[in-house]
């Protein structure tokens, strides 16, 4: 190829790569010249248009490299050796859409670069940046992710929002060297602009999704609980997402806590939730833990919600440029109101006897059927070993569901949940092959861009921010509770590698008795510890246990509380238990008693729960055991 028409043919790509990396015009052009004094310079061959655009991606991320480590030595190219460029860098479009990819890091802009403009696949470009393909696919869905919070935290125009849909919906690839332009992506997905309008992901949906994707996973990975050949809707204690399977991404969010529909694994009280005919079906069915007379019907629901999914992609408006400006104006002033239920298009709330009575009948006769046991039916899948135990760190629904693809097939999925938070979906046919599918669901707390080695993304900040709870710390007036609390807090404290940085650990000791020995003072007491960690309003228990003891506290002008702890007898475990509580209760009668009578912790873990929630001011409303109803403390 001669290098005027290389010239001709690749200074865009070179100029915008430059750019991109170094972010300043006048460098970049500078960059871009010098590159091509190089091939005039050196005169390399190549094999084919391919293998001299694989050449100059590599030298100009190279030289630009170069500049970035030594700015203080640049070199201006003679622009007398060079022809003027013939080709404008971008269009108005385009230079919006490259100002908001250089808001990502560096090792991300490189990726979602060359996928996108250059349709270079994960393999290729894996190759010319000479990393793994998992982390090139890692870095693009981070990237992906980074580019959905910022429609929703910057209410740009509505070119942005069709620019960042092209990218982060997918399948949108724009090939400058082969004429593509940002113009003709935007058109390909004027049709559903409207859509994304009037269900615009908020910043609280995004938070919502966040916190619901990063949940620790007790047990089981999120429900499956709705799937057809377009969209698939998954849901946990936290919330539901509805994940369009044909743009490979997020396109809605339900707070289930707000609609209190969260009851995914409780003790007394189900929520139910069930896919058909393009609608999403929710509603709590209470007493599930008591036996009916015979004869006797399941109470009634008290409500119900619909979601209609089929209405995501319904509206097919065609709009100008001036139109669509017109509109996002309007939703960018308009306020959004907390209620996220009473602002959705698409959901509906209903409290009739005769309609309620339908939707529960319908899961009750046909939805319910569609779930089946996971275990049972994947057992030759790869997330199993061969002992039929969970892969190091997976964790699958503990349902599959049953579906009808486009040709009438019968499918049974389920999700499956890694070690790294990545989301799949397993899916055997009927012939008993089983394929999966990644989903394009990106924790928040992604690891950080390393071109430093040493520095966190703040996305990273934020999200440990975002959960992390403040200490707790006894502020009643019980001067033996708060000694017996603070003394917990700091054995925990020397065990700081048992939890997550996000754990928070609420000692709970339970007081049978005390008695007095000299100026010191016998306490008898359960030592109950319990961790949690943040699920919106409630704090999911994560671990806890019981350590029955005898302590001995002495009077201590030193201590906060008054007392220091200067003895602490614990019985054993097993056949050591009632024995070793016998041996310290020696010589106190019907003390021992009251170790192996006494109720367990509640009223003393909710009292110290609601003290805790008060005193730092939180929104917190619930505690909850897995497999157990929520106790609310305020």
């Amino acid at each position: 190829m001669e290098y005027q028409r290389l010239y001709e043919t690749y200074y865009t790509m070179v100029y915008r790569l430059s750019l991109l990396i170094l972010k300043n015009p006048q460098d970049a052009e500078d960059a871009a010249q010098t590159i091509f004094l190089k091939v005039i310079e050196k005169q390399p061959s190549f094999t084919d248009a391919e293998h001299a655009k694989a050449w100059l991606l590599t030298v100009t991320r190279n030289h630009c490299r170069d500049i970035q480590r030594s700015f203080w030595h640049k070199r201006r190219a003679d622009p007398e050796q060079l022809p003027e460029p013939s080709i404008e860098p971008f269009d108005k479009q385009g230079g919006l859409l490259f100002e908001i990819i250089q808001t990502l890091p560096s090792k991300q802009r490189e990726v979602v670069y060359l996928y996108y403009f250059e349709d270079y696949s994960i393999k290729e470009i894996s190759q010319i940046l000479n990393r793994n393909e998992s982390t090139i696919q890692s870095q693009l869905s981070a990237a992906r992710n980074k580019l959905k919070k910022h429609i929703s935290a910057s209410k740009a125009a509505i070119f942005s929002l069709a620019l960042i849909v092209c990218l982060t919906f997918g399948g949108m690839a724009v090939d400058s060297a082969s004429g593509g332009t940002v113009k003709a992506a935007i058109h390909e997905v004027s049709e559903r602009v409207q859509t994304v309008i009037s269900h615009f992901l908020s910043e609280k949906d995004v938070k919502v999704a966040d916190e619901m994707i990063s949940l620790p996973i007790a047990v089981y990975a999120s429900d499956l609980v709705g799937i057809d050949r377009d969209y698939l809707a998954l849901a946990n204690e936290r919330a539901l997402l509805v994940y369009d399977r044909n743009q490979d991404a997020v396109v809605a969010v339900l707070d289930l806590q707000q609609m209190d529909c969260n009851y995914l694994n409780a003790n007394s009280i189900a929520t139910r939730i069930f896919m058909d005919d393009g609608k999403l079906y929710l509603f709590n069915e209470t007493g599930i833990d008591q036996e009916l007379p015979e004869g006797a019907s399941a109470p009634l629901p008290e409500f119900a919600y619909i979601y209609d999914v089929s209405g995501l992609s319904a509206q097919e408006t065609s709009l100008t440029a001036a139109e669509i400006h017109d509109q996002v104006q309007k939703f960018n002033e308009e306020s959004i109101s907390e209620n996220h239920v009473e602002n959705d298009p698409f959901l509906t709330y209903t409290t009739d006897p005769d309609e309620i009575r339908q939707i529960f009948d319908r899961w009750e006769h046909d939805a319910k059927g569609q779930f089946i046991d996971t275990f049972q039916e994947f057992q030759d899948a790869d997330f199993l070993d061969a002992d039929y135990e969970k892969q190091y760190g997976t964790s699958y629904s503990v349902n599959s569901l049953y579906w009808s693809d486009a040709s009438g097939k019968n499918i049974l999925s389920c999700l499956v949940v890694d070690s790294e938070s990545n989301y799949e979906l397993y899916s055997k046919q009927p012939d008993g092959t089983i394929v999966s599918d990644k989903l394009n669901l990106t924790v928040i707390d992604t690891p950080a861009d390393t071109d430093s080695g040493t520095d966190a993304s703040d996305d990273t900040a934020q999200a440990a921010d975002a959960n992390q709870l403040p200490a707790f710390s006894y502020s009643g007036d019980d001067a033996i509770m708060a000694t017996l609390c603070e003394y917990l807090n700091q054995l925990d404290a020397q065990n700081m590698y048992a939890h997550g940085s996000n754990s928070l650990y609420i000692p709970t000791p339970v007081i049978y008795g005390t008695a007095k020995s000299g100026g010191d003072t016998y306490v008898f007491c359960n030592l109950w510890s319990f961790w949690y960690y943040r699920n919106g309003n409630t704090l999911e228990c994560e671990s806890g246990g019981e350590a029955p003891a005898r302590l001995l506290l002495h009077p201590s002008s030193d201590a906060a509380n008054g007392y220091e702890v200067i003895e602490d007898l614990r019985t054993g475990d097993g056949a050591e238990y009632a024995a070793g509580i016998k041996e310290f209760c020696e010589g106190f009668p019907g003390m021992a008693d009251k170790y192996f009578y006494s109720e367990k912790p509640d009223d003393t873990r909710t009292e110290l729960i609601r003290m805790y929630v008060q005193d730092n001011n939180l929104d917190i409303k619930y505690y909850k055991d897995y497999g157990w109803d929520p106790v609310l403390v305020q």
